[in-house]
């Protein structure tokens, strides 16, 4: 798919193991929000780690689109000897631009603190940061809300949406949360089986404004997965 993503997996193993993802096919359009959802281990984050092109060792075709790719791992991956500034520097090569896009998700008056010395929710909002600093025309995110209190979760969904309304980045997101897929994504994409295999691709009825409206989400939870 010409500006997309293509993706066109015929299997993937590790060292000779039995195989953990079957047969995967999905295309995006350029600017499309997919979530990938299934049970933790089965093979998102193997999946996302592929088409981001850290492993190359599988059976099949990932096209991604022209331009660069950029990543927001479900660990931070911070250096913890640089600032939250330095960490967004160290890509855009700009200390005014890093502590620009730091701004951007809150974190203005944190620029100058180690990562160390902040939140998950924070190290996340500074790893998003570091992100948006390579002008991504595709964001894959692995489990970008796992393990943030409520309020933190809340704050990192709206930084989430804004930052794909701001670039028209394509957006894969890696997630167990049914409810968080339904929020930020275009498109459900459901894993399931041994070795995993796509079981539903499914597009939301619900505009990206309707999708900001907790009634809405729940209500197509329900129709969906059921209460």
């Amino acid at each position: 798919m010409s500006g997309g993503l293509s993706v066109a997996i015929r299997e993937k193993r590790f060292a000779g193991g039995p195989p953990v993802l079957g047969e995967i096919a999905f295309d995006l359009a350029p600017g499309e929000r997919a979530a990938l959802i299934g049970p933790s281990g089965i093979g998102k984050s193997t999946l996302i780690g592929m088409i981001a092109g850290l492993d190359r060792d599988f059976e099949g075709e990932i096209r991604t689109p022209p331009g660069r790719v950029a990543m927001v791992f479900q660990t931070p991956r911070l250096l913890p000897w640089r600032t939250l500034a330095e960490n967004v520097a160290i890509v855009c090569g700009d200390p005014r631009r890093a502590r620009a896009l730091l701004g951007e998700v809150g974190l203005a008056d944190a620029a100058h603190l180690h990562p160390e010395r902040v939140s998950l929710g924070m190290q996340r909002r500074a790893a998003l940061a570091r992100a948006l600093a390579v002008d991504p025309v595709a964001i894959l995110l692995d489990e970008p809300l796992v393990s943030l209190d409520p309020a933190s979760a809340e704050a990192m969904r709206g930084l989430l949406d804004a930052a794909f309304e701001r670039t028209g980045a394509l957006g894969l997101i890696a997630t167990h949360d049914r409810r968080e897929a339904l929020v930020l994504a275009d498109r459900v994409l459901e894993f399931g089986g041994r070795p995993a295999r796509l079981v539903s691709d499914r597009r939301s009825p619900l505009s990206r404004a309707e999708r900001r409206e907790r009634g809405a989400v729940e209500a197509l939870h329900a129709d969906w997965f059921g209460a």
